[in-house]
């Protein structure tokens, strides 16, 4: 079944760039399968965020911008996705989601966040560090790491995160044996 799923992500997809204009997919700005660039930011909760604490874990790293409608869109759905790993039956999470914003004053993500609260972390990257850092060039874009935390799944531009396939192949790299080698993320179609 996840061979099937993995065949189906690895589809290309059409991605958004910020202007609204439809793109072609382009590889992923970080080789499938290489070591995730550090990720250490501050963020709305007043605390600082690392993505070397989270060793052992599989992890979704979102690039986002509120100004962005793609990437307002895709909120809902990521809420929903981590209240799915939180329902699960084993109590442990499947993975955890680290959301970061790019080039926004706090106060601007803050008031964003007040209105519409999500149940993860979202993280501020102010003077687009980390965004230079992991090459990001479109938003929405996000990255799905193993738990060796090397890039296994890519999308730039929005995702369906309710489609059953994005939780398979995120849930997948928790296990090896079924982890796919390369691939995307379902897009959102609109």
């Amino acid at each position: 079944m996840f061979r099937h799923l993995s065949a189906i992500a690895l589809s290309s997809l059409a991605s958004l760039a910020p202007g609204g204009a439809a793109s072609a997919a382009s590889d992923p700005p970080l080789p499938i399968g290489s070591a995730a660039p550090a990720l250490a930011l501050p963020t709305l909760r007043g605390g600082p965020a690392e993505l070397g604490a989270l060793q052992g874990r599989v992890v979704v790293v979102h690039f986002f911008a509120t100004w962005c409608e793609p990437c307002r869109e895709e909120m809902a759905g990521l809420s929903r996705l981590v209240g799915s790993w939180k329902d699960g039956a084993s109590g442990s999470l499947p993975a955890t989601l680290l959301a970061v914003d790019v080039g926004e004053p706090e106060l601007r993500v803050r008031r964003f966040f007040d209105a519409s609260p999500v149940p993860f972390p979202v993280l501020l990257d102010e003077d687009r560090s980390a965004m230079k850092a992991w090459k990001v060039s479109v938003l929405p874009a996000s990255f799905v790491l193993d738990a060796s935390h090397a890039v296994r799944l890519y999308a730039g531009g929005p995702v369906d995160w309710n489609d059953p396939a994005a939780l398979s192949l995120i849930e997948s790299l928790a296990n090896p044996a079924d982890a796919p080698v390369a691939g995307t993320l379902p897009p959102l179609n609109e």
